[in-house]
């Protein structure tokens, strides 16, 4: 089996294959693609869409960072998700998919959306929506957690494809980067089932193996400034 991964350490979508490839002890060649410069030739062969992750595995390329991180959780039987064929294993899949689900598409546009306002009173709203959504939407879907998702002592898919959000959700309202309110962090540490579950990924090696809060900030905030000026 070979695997080379095609990423950069920066991107949370990218993160996800890295937490992936950590987490089941794979071996893999890493190539970093950088993103603030335009994708090469020989890179757009391998990525028509010129995103990141993307693996070779073999000889078979394998895009898009659900899609990947899902194919090397189904190489081998693991603790990420569980092998299909039963009912059991149907459901658990099903719960993990809708706990995504809610964190990429109802949670995390508000994030993105606050970071790249200037108005304060727009961050705020986003942030306090933001909030409702992890206090009413994902923090009653880790009741179970024991810390990982549905009841599990180990790191789940659940995990593999929101992890990355997380860190960079409490980097991105620390005191001097102010990418969004401090409030809303304050707020979301006393929602308990949430808190304790980022808790447990803020420890995981296979979460923050990779990253460094200091480069994610800077290319956060050259990226952010390069949308605020391309609409200008």
């Amino acid at each position: 089996m070979s695997i080379t991964l095609y990423a950069s350490r920066i991107c949370p979508w990218a993160h996800r294959a890295y937490i992936a490839l950590a987490e089941l002890g794979l071996d893999y060649t890493e190539v970093i693609i950088d993103l603030e410069k335009p994708r090469e030739p020989w890179y757009l062969e391998i990525n028509p869409r010129g995103l990141v992750p993307s693996i070779k595995y073999n000889d078979q390329i394998i895009i898009e960072s659900s899609i990947v991180a899902t194919f090397l959780a189904e190489l081998k039987e693991n603790h990420l998700v569980p092998f299909p064929g039963t009912p059991e294993a149907a459901l658990k899949r099903a719960r993990i998919n809708f706990f995504v689900d809610t964190y990429i598409n109802k949670a995390q546009p508000l994030i993105q959306s606050a970071i790249a306002t200037a108005d304060i009173a727009k961050k705020a709203e986003y942030a306090n929506q933001f909030v409702e959504v992890i206090e009413k939407q994902l923090a009653p879907l880790l009741a179970d957690a024991k810390p990982f998702f549905g009841g599990n002592s180990k790191l789940t898919l659940a995990e593999v494809l929101t992890a990355s959000f997380v860190l960079r959700l409490y980097t991105f309202a620390k005191s001097g980067v102010d990418l969004i309110p401090q409030e809303a962090i304050e707020r979301i540490r006393k929602i308990e089932n949430w808190q304790k579950w980022a808790d447990a990924l803020h420890a995981h090696e296979s979460v923050v193996g990779i990253y460094v809060e200091e480069d994610v900030v800077l290319a956060t905030k050259r990226r952010y400034a390069k949308l605020a000026a391309e609409q200008k």
